[in-house]
């Protein structure tokens, strides 16, 4: 086999309340890495992005993955990626984490597809974490396993796929803004109240339920969270009137999808999807922000080969 394709979907991580451990893919949007074995190291030789990202496979999330699998394998021979973005960097969508993911999955399949896809979350998260500052893998798992999953811990890492939800439908807002992942790390509280994490814990146990049982009323009673959303609102212009004008558009929730700026909202209905979107968009537009948007599902597949 001498050159392969293969695609990993975008991510909402948190899925609000969930913070580092519930997560999310979706359709639609989702990096490419075309891949090659060549004789030893790991090489990125093009990168088509709309943002500037290094070639370096030290500094790439694509290229780190790569290694460590090949480190895993135990395979002295290399691999030489090209990587299409499809997601832009800093748009908590799990950019880093579907480049990490893609380039894991290939990189294995080129040499015997040894490991399964739970094995190639390690590498993809130590990937990510070279860039965002912590080691959680709530965009690699889904990116990689496809639905909704929870990581119940990071070391040992343990992570479970819990399922999809047929009905729901994500209307997923992208303002122009960057914000990195380090960056929004950074100001989080150190301290919860006891009242706000039961709070918490209590909604993102109900989302799991949610996905497990495929029940969209369950999911639309816990997108609640009173400990990261406050804090990590402040950083996106007008947050809290597109949320207002969100629900009043007909959205039973909308929070912020991973650490931002891209924002979420969710129903069961498409022609409430499509007010519900137009709602945010504007709304965007009146505090002088521009944006895009995408109504979407949740990709029950993950990381594939692609033609």
């Amino acid at each position: 086999m001498k050159c392969i394709k293969v695609f990993s979907p975008g991510t909402i991580g948190n899925i609000g309340p969930g913070f580092d451990v519930l997560g999310l893919a979706i359709k639609g949007l989702g990096d490419i890495v075309e891949a090659r074995k060549i004789k030893s190291e790991v090489k990125i030789s093009s990168i088509e992005s709309e943002y500037k990202l290094s070639k370096d496979p030290k500094k790439n999330t694509a290229g780190i993955a790569a290694s460590e699998v090949l480190k895993l394998l135990n395979v002295k021979s290399g691999v030489t990626l090209k990587l299409k973005k499809g997601l832009p960097s800093g748009s908590g969508l799990g950019s880093s984490a579907a480049s990490a993911a893609a380039a894991a999955y290939a990189t294995n399949y080129l040499y015997g597809n040894k490991l399964s896809k739970k094995e190639l979350i390690l590498p993809s998260t130590k990937a990510e974490e070279s860039v965002s500052g912590g080691f959680f893998a709530d965009n690699t798992a889904p990116s990689l396993l496809g639905g909704a999953t929870l990581t119940r811990s990071c070391l040992p890492l343990d992570v479970t796929k819990i399922g999809s939800i047929k009905e729901l439908k994500i209307i997923i807002v992208t303002p122009e803004k960057v914000i990195l992942t380090k960056d929004a790390r950074k100001i989080l509280p150190k301290k919860v109240p006891m009242k706000d994490f039961v709070f918490n814990m209590g909604n993102s146990c109900l989302i799991t339920a949610a996905f497990s049982k495929d029940d969209y009323k369950l999911f639309a009673r816990s997108l609640n969270d009173s400990v990261i959303e406050p804090i990590r609102a402040k950083l996106i212009p007008g947050f809290d009137k597109v949320k207002e004008n969100a629900i009043r558009a007909g959205a039973d929730g909308m929070t912020i999808s991973g650490s931002g700026p891209s924002v979420f909202a969710i129903t069961n209905n498409m022609s409430k999807a499509r007010l519900i979107e137009d709602a945010m968009v504007r709304t965007f537009k009146q505090f002088g922000v521009k944006s895009t948007s995408i109504i979407t599902e949740v990709d029950p597949v993950g990381t594939r080969l692609i033609k």
